[in-house]
């Protein structure tokens, strides 16, 4: 008996937090940083948003969004680290996945997505849901402002249709990545937050997420929260052979959280230039 089948590694599991994107988004940004260290455990963890949020791509444009139809709707707009487009966190399932530098992770950031995602399909498998990882063959790639309605190497599908998108960013060695699965039906709202050319062209992009995308209400599944959190605790371990310990922030990753807090929730990053980010 090898010894893999006889001790499991240890990952960190996290409480989960419910609050602002802001606040979210400084904490997977403090962990980053602790992860570089070299000196932590994997860690997961995942979170719910309140307010609901759309978060945008590290360099999308801030054009996209009509920030006072956001406004309107109560809906905070924040800026992730990592790339991709605009996701709406709102009725979602948010992850968060950090590796220690020296973790051993493949060095292409598609194969990483890869060896990921492994433990997500395990985790979907368990609760009723086959995917795979996606492949876009024959897709005809438009500009879109949304995250879900744009193909990438790290979506999940289900019957040929996008149930959840990723996005990674490295620092260091070590890795963070993030993603969402959409519990219920909300692009009314999300298509209602950006900007467009005219009402043809929203239309046209509203159709199109329709056709691509889907969420775990329509294909059946009516879970909670905490169901859904349970299963991806037991994806991961069964897929990577570890244990998930129960712990908590560092102190010196909520200093870190609290530091990076005011550069998530400010204007200058919101707005973005390649001058104006946090090393």
């Amino acid at each position: 008996m090898s010894l893999r089948e006889t001790k499991r590694s240890k990952w960190r599991l996290l409480p989960v937090l419910e609050d602002n994107g802001y606040w979210q988004m400084s904490i997977d940004h403090s962990l980053l940083d602790s992860a570089r260290a070299g000196d932590t455990l994997p860690t997961l963890r995942f979170y719910r948003w309140t307010p609901p949020a759309l978060t945008i791509g590290r360099f999308q444009s801030i054009e996209d969004i009509d920030l006072d139809a956001c406004k309107r709707y109560g809906i905070d707009v924040v800026r992730r680290p990592t790339g991709g487009r605009a996701l709406l966190h709102k009725d979602d399932f948010t992850y968060a996945l950090v590796f220690p530098q020296g973790y051993g992770l493949p060095s292409s950031i598609e194969e990483s997505y890869l060896y990921i995602c492994r433990g997500i399909i395990k985790a979907l498998l368990l609760v009723g849901l086959e995917v795979d990882i996606a492949t876009h063959v024959g897709f005809r790639k438009k500009s879109s402002e949304a995250c879900f309605s744009m193909p990438a190497s790290a979506d999940l599908s289900c019957r040929g249709l996008k149930i959840c998108g990723s996005a990674q960013v490295r620092k260091g060695g070590a890795l963070l990545q993030h993603g969402s699965i959409m519990l219920r039906d909300n692009h009314e709202l999300l298509f209602k937050l950006f900007r467009y050319p005219s009402e043809k062209i929203k239309e046209e992009r509203e159709r199109e997420y329709r056709r691509r995308c889907t969420n775990l209400e329509r294909e059946g599944l009516n879970l909670s929260w905490r169901e859904l959190a349970n299963a991806f605790i037991s994806g991961f371990e069964e897929t990577f052979w570890v244990k998930m310990v129960p712990g908590d922030f560092f102190a010196e990753e909520l200093r870190l959280a609290e530091k990076f807090y005011d550069h998530y929730k400010s204007t200058s990053w919101l707005l973005y230039s390649k001058e104006n980010h946090i090393q």
